[in-house]
């Protein structure tokens, strides 16, 4: 029992070590097609969207499990603008996170969001819980759906792993 108890209080601090460890990297995502092109010519493009990962598909072609958290919220990607503040927040599967994002010169950067530090239920969701948040700062490109308002939202990440969304109802307009 007493094994039990030091591994429980273990697993949050190795969570908060490595999610620190990554913390202020930023990949630079080129835009692939027409839509994303576009995206990428204000900061606004995607502000005020709500995404939703959907699939996620290893390098070797394989999906990658997704689970939802422990009151069935999904793994959650949001841009907000706000007096020329850009930021990014969500839900990652056991934590809240948060991070700004710049679309700028054709290219998408989000930095590696910072998070709260919640025990996952179990390990498997912290591991993916820190693979997602490593990825979101590692995409190299991404795309958009065409259409005014775009629907579904894909990053490739430098390892080869492919992280598909689809759009969710968006958040309130700030005033």
């Amino acid at each position: 029992m007493p094994i039990r108890m030091l591994a429980r209080g273990l697993l949050p601090a190795a969570l908060a070590i490595v999610l620190a460890g990554c913390a202020g990297t930023t990949g630079h995502a080129t835009a692939e097609g027409a839509a994303a092109a576009n995206a990428t010519t204000s900061a606004d493009s995607l502000a005020q969207t709500r995404w939703e990962l959907t699939r996620w598909t290893a390098p070797d072609g394989s999906p990658r499990s997704i689970p939802h958290g422990d009151n069935g919220e999904p793994i959650q990607l949001v841009f907000l603008a706000h007096d020329n503040q850009y930021r990014v927040n969500g839900f990652s599967g056991c934590n809240r996170y948060m991070g700004s994002y710049k679309l700028q010169a054709g290219k998408l950067s989000i930095s590696t969001p910072a998070s709260t530090r919640m025990a996952c239920a179990s390990p498997e969701r912290a591991q993916l819980e820190v693979a997602y948040l490593k990825a979101l700062a590692d995409i190299r490109s991404f795309t958009l759906d065409s259409g005014s308002t775009p629907r579904h939202l894909t990053f490739n990440v430098s390892g080869g792993d492919v992280l598909e969304f689809a759009r969710r109802q968006d958040p309130p307009t700030p005033q």
